[in-house]
């Protein structure tokens, strides 16, 4: 489980390096892996934002924190959801969450299509990832104002599975010229925007997803306790209470809290590779859980308009984003709660999103 947990620890990893005081609830939802029951995640199968040394002067130690849970809207969609802008509350919301998460549980009509030989599933995760510095405070005036900044980087990971996912996939990573200010407490001139590493950039080969082998060992083929083999979607309950009750014994270790549970639905779905039975049933779990709502009629990523859906604490909210009319999810964000991690980031503002898209394409490497 310890790659799963370096994976989600990740995701946001500003949380642990910008204060002492973080609260529990913080710390458990990003770190929402639990041992014993909770499937495991390969850490190079998400992207994951590397961790690079920031200047420091003096007795100035810097630390730079980064936020892989991804997502914004891409260059298309509305300045609602794009991050460094406010996400919007609506003034009224017709339906309550789980009412939208039943609809549109009730609303997936489609069939999950079956591959012949030679097709591919291809999984396009266009993203935006929170990226900053932080840095410490001289030893001889602990109380001075801790200093720092933040962007959200366009990146973009695409994936292609074949039908026999024992043999070769195909993974793209692309870094996207697009780079937002999400603000910070020293001149932007000082701040220096994001700058790719190896593992932001290239293509990929390896039989059952296994694109670093020297980095956490080798996957296993059929694994069903790893969310990107169809065996671990087989053998999870179709019965929401079930799938409930599921969530809560991955997180035990994280305090199961509906928010580490919603965290880590959102996640499961990320993935890309729930059958559309279990998405219904998946939604509906999710709907039961207290604290959950909408938080926007209309959000909008990379193009296409969903309901945002989410679960709030003080530090941060992680909104899923749904069609209610298909029950198609479109995709995910994290927004700015009433006290961010950060000074320096309004509340409300979209720090990351990702806009989540799948189909079946005749070619390993071919979109469409």
């Amino acid at each position: 489980m310890r790659e799963l947990d370096d994976a989600l620890d990740s995701i946001n990893h500003a949380a642990r390096t910008a204060e002492p005081s973080l609260d529990d609830i913080r710390a458990r939802v990003l770190a929402a892996a639990a041992t014993g029951q909770a499937p495991r995640r390969s850490r190079p199968t998400r992207w994951l934002l590397p961790v690079s040394a920031a200047a420091a002067a003096a007795l100035i130690a810097g630390v730079v924190v980064t936020n892989g849970v991804g997502r914004p809207d891409a260059g298309g969609g509305t300045a609602a959801t794009a991050p460094g802008t406010s996400a919007s509350v609506p003034a009224m919301a017709l339906l309550s969450a789980h009412e939208v998460l039943n609809n549109a549980a009730d609303a997936i009509k489609t069939v999950d299509p079956q591959l012949a030989p030679g097709q591919y599933r291809y999984i396009d995760e266009h993203a935006w990832y929170e990226r900053g510095t932080q840095f410490g405070v001289p030893v001889d005036a602990p109380d001075q104002t801790v200093k720092g900044f933040s962007y959200s980087k366009e990146v973009r990971r695409e994936v292609w599975i074949p039908q026999d996912q024992s043999g070769e996939w195909l993974e793209k990573r692309s870094w996207l010229p697009g780079v937002k200010w999400l603000g910070g407490n020293v001149p932007r001139s000082e701040a220096p925007e994001p700058t790719a590493i190896d593992t932001d950039t290239g293509e990929r080969r390896g039989k059952c997803g296994n694109f670093f082998p020297d980095s956490g060992g080798a996957k296993s083929c059929g694994d069903p306790t790893d969310w990107n083999n169809p065996a671990f979607y087989a053998n999870l309950p179709r019965d929401p209470q079930a799938l409930v009750e599921y969530l809560r014994e991955s997180t035990a270790h994280r305090g199961s809290t509906p928010a580490v549970m919603f965290h880590w639905g959102v996640e499961i779905l990320r993935a890309g590779l729930m059958p559309a039975d279990l998405r219904a049933s998946w939604y509906r779990a999710l709907a039961q859980l207290d604290g959950v709502r909408v938080y926007e009629a209309a959000a909008t990523l990379d193009g296409r308009t969903g309901t945002a859906i989410g679960i709030e604490d003080e530090k941060e909210r992680r909104d899923l984003i749904v069609d209610p009319a298909t029950g198609e999810f479109i995709g995910e964000r994290t927004v700015a709660g009433p006290k961010p991690h950060y000074a320096w980031v309004e509340p409300g503002t979209v720090t990351s999103s990702s806009s989540i898209t799948t189909k079946v394409v005749d070619g390993i490497g071919r979109t469409g």
